[in-house]
């Protein structure tokens, strides 16, 4: 079941100095449309809570040694995305937050295996801010100089299966730091803790 805290910002003052994960040894998965935000809040999650941060992309380049684009013109998109569910299987690290890939969630089968091995917070961001981010980026292949109601259309393809994780943050109007905080704050209330105290 998806699990939503949206928390305005004003309220973030309010536990600012809250940094503490409560007793957890699971990996936590950053989901979300390409050009969201999770490498840059998964690395301020990573330093606060004091765990270890792995970029599934990065990791792929770094197993295959070739770099995205070229995986998908040799491969094609399929052939990547079986790379991709290899290597996400491959990482076994307790205490790991890992920022996947725009399409991990095509794959009913990757979603099970997160699911089983932690939790998936999904980063929901703008389309039109997302455009801005990605629609000339050629290190994108899914992405690189398409129009805005492509990617539109893209995301719409896509978002039921985003909303599968286990807990959905909107990141609108909010900085990396203010995300970070609410993911924090998120999964502590779950667990029926209270980070705002500590």
């Amino acid at each position: 079941m998806l699990f939503n805290l949206s928390i305005k910002k004003a309220q973030t003052k309010y536990w600012i100095g809250s940094t503490k994960l409560e007793d957890t040894m699971e990996l936590i998965y950053l989901v979300g449309f390409m050009g969201c935000g999770k490498t840059t809040v998964g690395k301020e999650l990573a330093k606060r809570v004091n765990n270890k941060f792995l970029d599934l992309d990065e990791e792929i380049v770094s197993q295959t040694g070739k770099s995205i684009p070229d995986l998908f013109n040799e491969f094609g998109e399929s052939g990547f995305r079986d790379i991709e569910t290899k290597v996400l299987k491959s990482l076994s690290s307790k205490k790991m937050i890992i920022s996947t890939g725009g399409g991990i969630i095509l794959r009913d089968e990757n979603i099970g295996f997160m699911k089983e091995r932690g939790k998936i917070i999904y980063l929901e961001t703008p389309i039109e801010l997302i455009y801005e981010r990605i629609h000339l980026d050629s290190n994108r292949p899914n992405a690189v100089n398409r129009s805005l109601d492509d990617l539109t259309h893209l995301f719409q393809s896509r978002e039921s299966q985003y909303k599968k994780a286990d807990f959905k943050i909107s990141t609108k109007d909010l900085t990396p730091i203010e995300i970070t905080l609410e993911i924090i704050d998120c999964l502590n209330y779950s667990k029926g803790g209270d980070s705002r105290n500590k």
